[in-house]
């Protein structure tokens, strides 16, 4: 009858509707979209060129002139797949006589999920190559945030909170060197720079009150274990978070024993689907920081199943303490905004215990002593 029917995962149907027709040059009102409820997209399934089976489909149910299933295997979506942004941000900051900064100036050589999937602008930001280094409400005196575009050598797309993912992981832990050089502890620095801002000023302080007060380290845990605690904020999709972070080293890698989030979503509806996304969230933001490594070789991925791509295995999931601070704020987003203060919270834990300066992830990269 002239019509197309697609079963595919999407995360909007419009986008994909859209394309088809292009392919096609079927009217969109001859193309019905079919999205499965069921896995998880945390940004996978966009417009990415070469890395969607429905086209191959198409094409194949075009010749045969009957429907087809195309199924590709876990080895073909391993070498297919799109993967998050690289990036390097140069800091620089200033601090006055008392130790408190005055400036900051954050510049990044990255290339945005953005201008990959639509093109770059000449002259123009990427905003999901910056966010993370902007939308911080840390009352810097003066603030400098850049973007040098450097085109990555591999298809990137968006991954859950998109540019905040990476970026708040490397602001966080600069600003705890900031405040280390000048003397100052990094949970009262924070309330420094927030000291005019009363909805973060609760938001911090909650976070602490329910990881039962702050206490940096190094310290004796009960257990006889040595740990430190990190801090982190971040405000993505109009949500804002604090978390903390509590952390050992066993045989030489990074232990979370604990991690207490606190989140600022505006208005919200269903108390438990905050909880539960939150979690969600924690445990990719802690495999993000403590295994995921992407790798190439000749310009081929070395992983090409979960045999070789580490991720965060049950046994090192560490307890999570959400609490939910509502503001009555314009309502924010859930699902992504409870990962990004997760990674540096867990380094600037890691860097208080051992000494060491964490300035890239994973954490298994590093090599610790216990």
């Amino acid at each position: 009858d002239g019509s197309l029917d697609v079963w595919l995962p999407n995360q909007a149907p419009e986008m994909f509707r859209a394309d088809i027709s292009a392919r096609t040059g079927l009217e969109p009102e001859k193309i019905n979209i079919h999205s499965p409820l069921l896995g998880g997209f945390f940004g996978r399934h966009f417009l990415y060129e070469f890395a969607n089976p429905y086209p191959q489909a198409i094409e194949l149910a075009k010749e045969v002139g009957r429907p087809i299933k195309l199924i590709w295997s876990r080895e073909e979506e391993f070498l297919r797949d799109p993967v998050r942004p690289m990036a390097i941000v140069r800091f620089r900051g200033a601090l006055d006589a008392d130790g408190m900064p005055v400036a900051l100036e954050a510049v990044s050589a990255c290339e945005g999920p953005t201008e990959a999937l639509w093109g770059h602008q000449d002259g123009k930001v990427d905003e999901s190559a910056v966010e993370g280094l902007t939308g911080k409400s840390y009352a810097f005196p003066n603030k400098r945030i850049a973007q040098l575009y450097v085109q990555n050598p591999a298809m990137i797309g968006y991954w859950r909170s998109v540019g905040n993912s990476m970026n708040d992981f490397l602001y966080e832990t600069f600003l705890d060197e900031l405040a280390d050089e000048g003397g100052q502890d990094p949970y009262e620095l924070r309330l420094h720079l927030l000291k005019e801002n009363a909805r973060l000023t609760t938001l911090l302080k909650s976070v602490v009150e329910l990881s039962g007060g702050w206490k940096r380290g190094p310290f004796t845990a009960v257990d006889g274990t040595k740990r430190a605690r990190g801090i982190a904020m971040a405000s993505p999709f109009g949500s804002h978070t604090a978390a903390i972070a509590e952390v050992s080293i066993e045989h030489g890698e990074v232990k979370v024993h604990d991690l207490w989030q606190s989140i600022d979503p505006g208005k919200i509806v269903n108390p438990a689907i905050i909880e539960a996304q939150i979690n969600s969230a924690v445990a990719l933001g802690l495999s993000e920081v403590l295994l995921e490594d992407a790798a190439y070789e000749k310009g081929m991925p070395l992983a090409r199943n979960y045999d070789m791509y580490p991720i965060l295995p049950p046994h090192r999931m560490p307890r999570v303490h959400v609490r939910i601070v509502e503001s009555g704020e314009k309502m924010g987003g859930i699902g992504e905004p409870g990962l990004p203060a997760v990674p540096p919270a867990v380094a600037n834990a890691v860097s208080q215990l051992t000494g060491r300066r964490i300035r890239a992830m994973p954490l298994s990269q590093y090599k610790f002593s216990s």
